[in-house]
């Protein structure tokens, strides 16, 4: 909505916004194939780069471990300069490097949330495909990705770390919430 604003006062002409959308087959709940082993799985895709505030995923790992969450695991689906300081600073992550096609259909699905601290995505296809893959996410209040997400309904939208770390402890200890976040997410996509 901000650079539809920002085009209209910039070329005094009526501009609007076009949805995107995903392959449902594609992207489905379906593809998951993870063992049921007990861990919790959080996950992102996309550039590990600075804009993205890769970074953020050490203090969310902290927080979680602090909160005594010792199953959770962290999945990095893409390539890119933070990937060094990600194996260093982020305990129990995996690097995927760049999936694509069925792969990284069945990495969204075996995902149980999908974690997103952009500020700067102007739409955020990544948190489409999540939610089309039964995944809810917590996302920022900046950047597209906010009208991606219905907030409490496929997932969260936070305005801060704090908020942001709270969401996804929330939703680690609410197995029901996540549940329904996941069905309303494919719905919503």
């Amino acid at each position: 909505r901000e650079l539809i604003e920002l085009l209209e006062r910039a070329t005094g002409k009526p501009c609007s916004r076009m949805e995107r959308g995903v392959d449902l087959s594609l992207f489905d709940p379906a593809h998951r194939d993870r063992a049921e082993d007990g861990q919790f799985v959080i996950g992102y895709v996309g550039r590990l780069s600075t804009e993205k505030k890769i970074r953020s995923f050490a203090m969310l790992a902290k927080a979680v471990k602090e909160a005594g969450y010792g199953h959770v695991k962290f999945v990095f689906v893409g390539h890119g300069a933070e990937e060094e300081w990600l194996r260093k600073n982020v305990a129990n992550a995996e690097l995927t490097g760049v999936l694509r096609g069925a792969a990284l259909a069945r990495a969204y699905a075996n995902l149980d949330l999908f974690a997103f601290f952009s500020e700067t995505d102007t739409f955020g296809n990544v948190v489409l495909e999540a939610l089309a893959s039964g995944v809810p996410a917590v996302v920022t209040d900046k950047g597209g990705p906010k009208f991606i997400i219905e907030h409490e309904r496929c997932g969260l939208v936070a305005s801060n770390d704090e908020e942001f770390v709270a969401a996804v402890l929330r939703l680690i200890a609410d197995t029901a919430l996540r549940r329904q976040m996941a069905a309303a997410g494919r719905e919503r996509a």
